[in-house]
């Protein structure tokens, strides 16, 4: 009996739509084929779920390509018709029983709101309609009625912070073969709700927690096959920006559950907006000492949510104070880093940094010495969110201006895992204060090592979306004053 074979590969990144840096081909970590699959097998990441369920049950993963990259501007056209072609000459082979699409699900390109619907597309068309299409995406997807209309079941990150990267991938891969095997015939029941949460939306506490645990108790109880809460990014300005409630029955819609999981969502909107205490706060309690490094999420330049992270604001708050212990901060500033790798190791330089693209904050003139740079590094995740997961960076630097340790990089990167400090030779561990590029999900790779508190900083990924300039996504809730009742989605068809 022939062994079975699955489709898997794509693209992931999540676009900022007010980000003004396109995300090129060199933003991006690319592999192929065996050795995609290789690297996946084992990690918390949705291919690595992919390739390991997809093993234990005795079927082939075959990986065309896999695009991978940070949050940033808008991804080049070019780059997602390469990655595109790609999987469609792979699929053209005709020799796959499914497909199973690793994605994050909020990209964007210059001239494609919806690039993940147009992958789907793009292989509905080769595949024909009846081969199962499953897919694994980021709890922060922008989903669209295309999506819905192309791919059989779409599965959702349960947790954020994202821990269950590996187990989402696994849940589409069960979902693919049940469908192979006659077990599953699903049936969606959708709601869309024209809203954004803002801020405090972790699901390990209220109000998220609750409407998690009631998804998961349907599903233990058979009530439903599987369920997604989606809690779309805020910073796409695309048509129909807004939460989406998937529910899938096996042969039947739990319509029901969705209208339910999408009213109870609805009606805790307000409570959905969070805050965050200022950064003089945390500073301060540095500065009394503590018994672990603080360790700082700047939200407002979040590389995690977009931003260009070259923001300025921590830099210049931690430079004012001579009280403060030895701090990291990272700035990506490609002219800095080449500065520096002319400079040498131990050479002292004067530089301008940073504020080039992050306009909250000017840029900021610092002299100090080079204590590590290097043309490149590899990072890999400790996790528990996407361990085992390996990338490159390109050129950085490391520049101690008193006792705060810039930490300088051609690209941005939003250090969600001390594994990027390490790998460039800063030890967060022994900092009394570490600046990560991310709101919070850098939470759950850092709790080992010191303290995490997300701290409200001004920038382009802040959550205070009234001063970004949308005009295509709305009316949204809390922009709008919205009198909305939920009601279902039909497959194909649009919102209602």
């Amino acid at each position: 009996m022939a062994k079975t074979r699955i489709l898997a590969g794509g693209i992931a990144q999540e676009s900022h739509s007010f980000n003004p840096v396109p995300t090129d081909r060199s933003r991006f970590s690319i592999r192929t084929g065996r050795d995609a699959v290789e690297t996946a097998r084992g990690t918390n990441s949705v291919l690595g779920g992919i390739v390991d369920a997809a093993e234990e049950a005795g079927a082939e993963v075959v990986v065309p390509t896999i695009f991978r990259a940070q949050s940033g501007g808008p991804v080049k056209d070019a780059v997602f018709a390469e990655m595109r072609d790609q999987m469609c000459d792979a699929a053209r082979r005709g020799d796959f029983d499914a497909v199973v699409l690793p994605l994050h699900g909020g990209m964007l390109t210059p001239s494609l709101e919806d690039p993940e619907g147009a992958l789907m597309t793009a292989l509905r068309a080769i595949v024909g309609p009846d081969l199962p299409m499953t897919a694994g995406f980021d709890l922060h997807a922008h989903v669209t009625p295309e999506i819905l209309a192309r791919c059989d079941l779409l599965a959702g990150y349960h947790t954020n912070p994202h821990g269950d990267q590996g187990p989402t991938g696994r849940r589409a891969v069960r979902a693919a073969l049940d469908m192979l095997q006659g077990r599953l015939r699903p049936a969606l029941a959708a709601v869309h709700l024209p809203m954004l949460t803002l801020g405090n939306d972790r699901t390990d506490e209220e109000p998220l927690r609750s409407l998690h645990a009631l998804a998961r108790a349907a599903v233990e109880a058979g009530a439903a096959y599987d369920v997604s809460i989606f809690n779309a990014q805020q910073f796409l300005d695309v048509r129909g920006l807004g939460q989406w409630v998937l529910a899938y029955g096996n042969g039947a819609a739990p319509d029901a559950l969705a209208l339910e999981l999408a009213q109870a969502l609805w009606d805790e909107r307000h409570a959905l907006i969070g805050t965050y205490p200022p950064l003089d706060e945390s500073l301060d309690r540095a500065a009394r000492g503590t018994e672990r490094p603080l360790i700082l999420g700047d939200q407002g330049d979040r590389v995690a949510g977009g931003s260009p992270g070259d923001g300025t604001y921590v830099l210049r708050a931690l430079l004012a104070r001579d009280d403060l212990p030895p701090s990291a901060v990272p700035i990506a500033d490609a002219a800095a880093v080449q500065a520096c790798l002319r400079a040498g190791l131990g050479a002292t330089v004067t530089l301008t940094v940073g504020g080039r693209y992050s306009t909250a904050s000017p840029p900021v003139t610092v002299t100090g010495e080079i204590v590590s740079c290097g043309a490149s590094a590899e990072v890999t995740y400790a996790g528990p969110a996407d361990a085992g997961t390996r990338i490159g960076l390109g050129g950085y630097a490391v520049l101690r201006v008193g006792r705060v340790h810039v930490v300088l990089t051609e690209h941005p990167y939003s250090y969600l895992d001390p594994g990027y400090f390490r790998a460039m030779g800063v030890d967060p561990a022994a900092m009394g204060i570490v600046i990560t590029r991310s709101g919070y999900h850098f939470t759950l790779n850092y709790a080992a090592i010191g303290d995490c508190v997300t701290v409200d900083t001004p920038g382009m990924t802040s959550y205070r979306v009234q001063d970004l300039p949308f005009t295509v996504a709305r009316p949204f809730f809390p922009l709008d004053d919205l009198d909305h009742r939920p009601r279902l989605h039909v497959r194909g068809s649009g919102v209602p």
